[in-house]
């Protein structure tokens, strides 16, 4: 009897450990070798299961931050297991989500996500060229930098902005004996957040990518929440049509009078005693207008000004020097560097004019001023290919 009841015991010993395998060997999402990719979804119970993703649309160039998706019907497979796969696709980072039932599930077996306008979506990145590369993780053996979360409150103005920092990998190493740290602050747009350049930017994987293959050297990525004293973006995720509604208190400039102590702060903690050597500034659509605002009003604070699909217009042109204030005033050391300037703009973005006339402009001054014109438009896959380009630019240069 004893050992008839070893046996069973051992018999459903296997078939517990044999459905757990089962289920740890369930992949999704899965890229496949041509460039194709299959989700799957387990949901015994469900009537229909779908899988919205942007890579199932025909991409338009000028549609504002991508988040255009469709679904497709999901097929099942066995009594518990759902699967779709898409047709070969250019490489690329794609966002999905199931809709099981009519609700919308994220992708349980992935471990990648980001918040795209309204919504927090399962990503997977396409590889296959040397850009798309730079968006995937890095190899086992490959030195990675680290994120820090901090937060500033501006005694004048009573906020409080959360800031994350990527710190490059030799940091470790070389910071407290390092003369000369370059600092890059990356801004990002309306509809975003601090996270929003290392969610859907991939400016983490970028950075440390880029690194590894030598095509930049060490720096620390600054990138604060510039929404307008919080009233734009509450503490919980950007709304986009909320930040619309309140644009007007963007026009203010709040968070560029605050900047200077912003970033005398962050390089009290990250710099100390060290001398800022370079001093960098790049943002999208909005949050380029915010860095030209900065660098406008703050002669020698930035060696390079990064404008990606700009929004524009003549008052962010830089004012005489002569006729501002001293840098060491508002807590920073200045770069001596002459100011110069990286647009970087989409024949079919909605504000490809506007970019344009903002370079005539600086051309008519004398400017020195980089221009990075390609396809596409307001979106995402350019602001991705625009950050890589200028961190090369910017290692190149220094």
């Amino acid at each position: 009897m004893l050992n008839h009841n070893i046996h069973i015991f051992a018999v459903l010993l296997f078939v517990l450990l044999g459905l757990n395998a089962h289920a740890q060997s369930v992949v999704s999402p899965e890229v496949n070798d041509d460039g194709s990719i299959t989700f799957r979804y387990q949901a015994p119970n469900a009537g229909s299961v779908e899988v919205l993703c942007d890579c199932l649309i025909k991409h338009e160039d000028k549609s504002w931050f991508g988040g255009k998706m469709r679904s497709e019907h999901m097929t099942r497979c066995n009594d518990s297991l759902w699967q779709f796969t898409t047709a070969p696709l250019r490489p690329e980072t794609y966002q999905y989500r199931f809709i099981v039932d009519g609700n919308f599930i994220h992708d349980p077996l992935c471990k990648d996500s980001a918040y795209v306008l309204l919504h927090q979506e399962s990503v997977v990145v396409v590889g296959g060229t040397p850009q798309a590369d730079l968006y995937l993780e890095p190899g086992n053996r490959a030195i990675r930098g680290r994120i820090d979360t901090i937060s500033y409150f501006d005694d004048k103005q009573q906020v409080s902005r959360n800031i994350l920092v990527y710190v490059p990998p030799v940091y470790n190493f070389i910071g407290a004996a390092q003369k000369d740290i370059s600092v890059l602050y990356l801004f990002h747009g309306i509809s975003g957040d601090e996270a929003s350049w290392l969610e859907t930017g991939r400016a983490m994987q970028i950075l440390d990518n880029l690194f590894n293959q030598r095509q930049i050297r060490p720096m620390l990525v600054v990138m604060p929440d510039c929404n307008v004293m919080s009233k734009i973006a509450p503490k919980h995720r950007t709304n986009l049509l909320r930040n619309m509604f309140n644009y007007g208190a963007l026009q203010r400039c709040d968070f560029e009078e605050a900047f200077p102590r912003l970033a005398a702060y962050v390089e009290h903690i990250y710099v100390g005693d060290n001398k800022v050597h370079h001093r960098y500034v790049a943002g999208l659509s909005s949050g380029a207008k915010q860095a030209a605002n900065i660098a406008r009003d703050n002669p020698h604070i930035f060696s390079v000004i990064g404008l990606f699909s700009p929004v524009l217009g003549k008052r962010q042109l830089p004012k005489q020097c002569d006729d501002l204030p001293m840098l060491s005033q508002l807590g920073l050391q200045p770069v001596f560097d002459d100011r110069s300037y990286y647009v970087g703009i989409g024949k079919n973005d909605l504000f490809h004019q506007n970019g344009v006339n903002f370079i005539t402009r600086l051309n008519n001054r004398h400017l020195p001023c980089v221009v990075f014109q390609n396809d596409g438009g307001h979106t995402w896959r350019n602001w991705r290919i625009y950050l890589s380009e200028y961190l090369i630019y910017l290692s190149q240069k220094s």
